[in-house]
């Protein structure tokens, strides 16, 4: 059967070589087409349930809603674990799903068992929110600024630019930092109430009585707080509210009569600067299946036509995850293609030149159709998996010398070229194959882990199992065509003979000595590996350079967002005063807000971030120089300038921000530099400290992180309160 398969091929050639073509096309265009991303993409096995409650004490939450909660919740099949964090007037739950449960029909089930204890909630409190937490990842930023317009025409064209984005296909989240919502105050007269015979709350309860449709402002009473207006097609600028008429204690009377109303915008959560100018900040996520780098050429041009529309208005673009994604897949694709170009180059000084051309055009082929695998399936082209296409590339190139080889030397032997591709290759499928799926049995083990690792890790045994498989295709498919083609009697082999001699004689010295060798073998070889293994670090992924650099702070927990922004634009301009130290392309600040290394963010008044973003970083060797901008398909040699990794300016910059003294400048309870972490395993530790007060929180763990973070192989200690519970985050 075997023999039937290769003689039909090899006769007929044009139907071999249609199909040669059809697969390598199909593989391009499958490459072109997957995503591309720096670490896999998988999904979370979790559920979220989050709630609000305004006004309630983390007590009162507890014993009136979230126990309640929990106990149907823990009923639902398929939870594994579940861990509730509640803050004043809300909570969240996270449920930790079994392996192989439907995450989605386990939310379905903790909706109705929520909608159960709906009556044994309060009736005033808002309907829980149950779903499925899903992977976000950055994509870029776009900063909106100019000197010509006010705030709210800024505000106006960043909403117009968001919906065009959120229409992107794969686009999953997009936020606007600066942002403040529209509010109509109406204040009333209580003089020009009484004057009409009538009392401030009814005055108030018919006020709020409207509707509570389409929100559009609030009611400000100095002794019960705000009460919130709204209409349903009614009056929408503060103009036609004030001809609003109500009906008060049985007259009738026009809003203006008893109060003012003002259009404003509401004081924001955040405030945001960029390269020391205030500005509206547009946040962009994808999706986990989404593609960045065709998602970040859709969202530029959406930015260029929004330039076009808004020519007073400055547009800057940072944080360009697609950048880094093309850095790091071009240094694993160059180096593949490299090794490629490399095993050509020996095959044909080593072994025949036309034996090398034949090798050489087959590790593509068989690269190819793994492509086209990973597209079909789902996965995304990144550095895991193209490790484990590095890894095969000396297993793929093995059956290829092997086969063709062996169709070399029957034609050597005086067969005709394709009657020797036929016999030599079917001389070699057995041995090959045999060859091939112990190697695979060697990988599929890695498939069995669990967690988060075994999500990432599984890439590499499919890569090598996928592409093991493509080169027996290939091997015996498309390679005997090839070598009845190219091979000729007259190349011969290159001959081994003297370094055949030469290895003999070690063969022969080593079996006379056979027991003492073998007994040092065992004895050094373990003896020397358990020796390394102790002085060797381990580190689950290495240190890449980094294209930002984030800058954390604060401040005392009575501080406004105003005082944060003010204290952040005094810092940003300190270290933007050094741009040309640090290498710094653009800077941004955010006031009200601040992510950790480990990607965990808080949203305070008295917290801030500051994001540096680095100029690329220039060739470092000769492989960065002559190589990788050669055999990349994404280099960019423009705007390359920087001669310093992040690593090392994020060292000058914690040095720069201790001799400053911010901490006492500013009062600040903290300072410091987040070092992102590479890769999607977290490799924080996190020390949770539990207290009803507050201030003791704070207190002790403040005291704690200062002590933790002189220990021996910690980098940096943070210290947070979340959701009323104190956090060491060390890294």
């Amino acid at each position: 059967m075997l023999e039937y398969i290769l003689r039909f091929f090899v006769k007929n050639s044009r139907l071999n070589y249609f199909l040669f073509v059809l697969v390598f096309l199909a593989g391009v265009v499958s490459y072109i087409k997957t995503p591309k991303e720096i670490f896999p993409s998988f999904d979370l096995d979790l559920v979220s349930v989050s709630g609000k409650y305004a006004g309630a004490s983390i007590d009162m939450l507890d014993k009136m809603a979230v126990r309640e909660i929990e106990n149907d919740i823990k009923n639902v099949d398929g939870i594994e674990k579940m861990t509730t964090i509640i803050n004043s007037g809300r909570f969240n739950m996270i449920l930790e799903l079994s392996k192989r449960v439907d995450k989605y029909n386990t939310a379905n089930r903790v909706k109705d068992a929520i909608a159960i204890s709906r009556q044994n909630l309060p009736s005033d409190m808002s309907e829980p929110a149950v779903h499925v937490i899903q992977i976000k990842r950055d994509l870029m930023r776009v900063s909106l600024s100019s000197d010509e317009i006010s705030k709210s025409e800024l505000v106006a064209a960043a909403n117009e630019m968001k919906d065009k984005i959120v229409s992107l296909k794969n686009i999953s989240e997009v936020t606007i930092y600066g942002d403040s919502d529209i509010y109509y105050d109406i204040r009333l007269n209580s003089k020009k109430i009484h004057a009409l015979g009538l009392d401030d709350s009814s005055v108030t309860a018919a006020l709020t009585g409207l509707s509570y449709i389409y929100p559009i402002g609030k009611i400000e009473d100095n002794t019960a707080g705000y009460y919130y207006v709204s209409t349903a097609n009614g009056a929408n600028n503060a103009e036609e509210m004030m001809q609003s008429r109500i009906r008060v204690s049985g007259k009738s009377i026009y809003l203006k009569d008893i109060a003012t109303v003002t259009k404003r915008r509401a004081d924001s959560a955040t405030l945001f600067s960029v390269d020391r100018v205030d500005a509206i900040d547009i946040s962009i996520k994808q999706s986990s299946v989404g593609n960045a780098l065709v998602l970040s050429k859709s969202t530029k041009q959406i930015i260029a036509n929004a330039i076009k529309s808004h020519p007073k208005i400055s547009y800057t673009i940072h944080g360009d995850r697609s950048e880094t994604i093309k850095d790091r897949l071009n240094i694993v694709v160059s180096n593949i293609l490299l090794g490629l170009l490399l095993i050509g180059l020996l095959v044909a000084l080593l072994i025949n030149k036309r034996m090398s051309l034949v090798i050489t055009l087959g590790v593509p082929t068989s690269f190819v159709m793994g492509a086209i695998y990973l597209y079909v399936s789902g996965y995304t082209i990144n550095m895991i998996s193209l490790i484990g296409v590095l890894m095969a590339l000396g297993i793929i190139v093995d059956d290829a010398i092997v086969v063709s080889e062996n169709i070399q030397q029957y034609i050597e032997e005086g067969m005709e070229p394709s009657e020797a591709a036929v016999v030599g290759a079917k001389e070699m499928f057995l041995p090959v194959t045999i060859a091939s799926l112990t190697t695979l049995f060697a990988f599929l083990p890695a498939l069995m882990m669990s967690g988060t690792m075994g999500e990432v890790i599984k890439l590499i045994p499919i890569a090598v199992s996928v592409l093991l498989l493509a080169s027996l295709v290939e091997s015996f498919l498309f390679l005997p065509i090839h070598a009845a083609h190219f091979l000729k009697k007259e190349q011969k082999t290159t001959s081994w003979e003297g370094i055949n001699h030469f290895y003999s004689q070690i063969i022969h010295f080593l079996v006379r000595y056979k027991k003492t060798f073998l007994i040092l073998f065992v004895v050094l070889v373990p003896a020397l590996t358990i020796l390394g293994m102790k002085h060797i670090g381990f580190q689950m992924f290495p240190k890449f350079d980094s294209s930002t650099i984030n800058v954390v702070l604060k401040a005392n927990v009575n501080t406004t967002v105003e005082q944060t922004a003010r204290y952040l634009k005094q810092i940003e301009s300190d270290i933007y005063a050094q741009k040309d130290t640090f290498f710094i392309d653009h800077i941004g600040s955010v006031a009200g807000y601040r992510v950790d290394s480990a990607g965990n963010s808080e949203t305070y008044p008295y917290v801030g971030l500051i994001t540096l973003e680095l100029q690329k970083l220039k060739p470092q060797n000769f492989v960065d120089r002559f190589i990788t901008p050669y055999l990349s398909f994404y280099y960019d040699k423009e705007g390359r300038t920087r001669s310093e990794k992040s690593i090392v300016i994020a060292k000058k910059l914690r040095k720069f921000l201790q001799k400053q003294a911010y901490k006492s400048k500013f009062n600040l309870s903290d300072i410091g530099i987040a070092e992102r972490k590479v890769g999607p395993i977290k490799s924080d530790i996190k020390i949770g400290l539990i207290s009803n007060n507050n201030e003791k929180v704070i207190k002790y763990a403040g005291a704690l992180r200062k002590e933790l973070a002189h220990t021996k192989g910690v980098i940096s200690a943070t210290d947070s309160l979340n959701y009323g519970v104190g956090e060491i985050k060390l890294k």
